[in-house]
């Protein structure tokens, strides 16, 4: 079976079935532009490991080129369970391009507290309060509806994401069985929301889509001189900061809904200069006496 014919009658319909949409445009995009010129007219035997590693080795951009062999992989696999293909050269040695570690910008403390006094009396105030002071993922922090909220108890319950797909809102579940999770609010929250909370309740953002949140935050920023980080690296700083502060990892794994502590400890376990410093002094006591 050629490899295209596998996408059109196979691997295709099976996506769209088991994939959020806004995973399934990723893997769309992926075989179009990289996949279906370099193998959609081969036998899906064909397919050799030096193939593939000449491929990836054409791409201009390393982060391209493991996206789209996530894509070929998992076409493969899938191939392989349906006893379409006997060999797995997935499990051979591939050579991915090397990607440069991604190194969001954050914000600090105080430069937190900054953004959200700027932000006082706006309409995107209750949606940053949140965003902030949770750790959420940006489709969570725009999913989030008033009901949702419990300023009795103090608490968030994150039970939906909203993502802007192919130019149109899309609801989707939680991305793990951990991001299902209830989320303490921190005192200075609970009594702000009460504040803010309308009388008729629905999307802490109101009628707004994703892009016009995204333009709004950012314009509101640059015209006031606030602090500005992308919206998603509002979860970044908030768990950096947590860690910095003495929070529990096992806790900010928790908090942030991630399936393994592992994750959390990979992306944000970064001790700061201070931090570097205070090893070297116990290290240089330990040598010295």
């Amino acid at each position: 079976m050629l490899l295209e014919e596998f996408w059109e009658t196979r691997f295709e319909l099976y996506c769209r079935g088991t994939l959020r949409e806004s995973t399934l445009v990723g893997y769309e995009s992926a075989w179009r532009r990289h996949i279906r010129p370099a193998f959609g007219g081969r036998e899906l035997p064909e397919i050799t490991v030096e193939m593939v590693d000449a491929w990836l080795a054409g791409f201009e951009r390393p982060g391209a080129a493991r996206k789209a062999w996530a894509v070929l992989r998992a076409m493969l696999r899938r191939a392989i369970r349906w006893g379409l293909l006997d060999e797995d050269i997935t499990r051979r040695d591939i050579r991915l391009p090397q990607k440069r570690r991604y190194e969001p910008r954050l914000l600090t403390v105080r430069q937190t507290r900054d953004l959200l006094r700027g932000f006082w009396g706006h309409d995107l105030e209750a949606w940053l309060i949140c965003a902030a002071s949770c750790g959420l993922r940006t489709e969570e922090g725009l999913g989030l509806e008033w009901a949702d909220i419990d300023l009795r108890r103090g608490v968030l319950h994150v039970e939906r994401g909203l993502q802007w797909v192919a130019g149109h809102e899309c609801i989707v579940e939680p991305k793990t069985e951990l991001s299902r999770r209830t989320l303490p609010l921190p005192r200075f929250a609970v009594k702000r929301l009460r504040e803010l909370k309308p009388r008729n309740e629905g999307r802490l953002i109101g009628e707004l889509t994703p892009p016009q949140v995204a333009r709004a935050y950012a314009a509101w920023c640059k015209r006031h001189g606030l602090p500005n980080v992308p919206a998603r690296n509002l979860r970044h700083s908030w768990a950096t900061n947590a860690l910095h502060a003495g929070a529990d990892i096992a806790v900010v794994s928790r908090m942030l809904g991630h399936a393994d502590i592992k994750t959390t400890a990979q992306y944000y376990l970064r001790p700061d200069i201070t931090a570097l410093r205070d090893a070297q002094r116990l290290y240089e006591r330990a040598l010295i006496g």
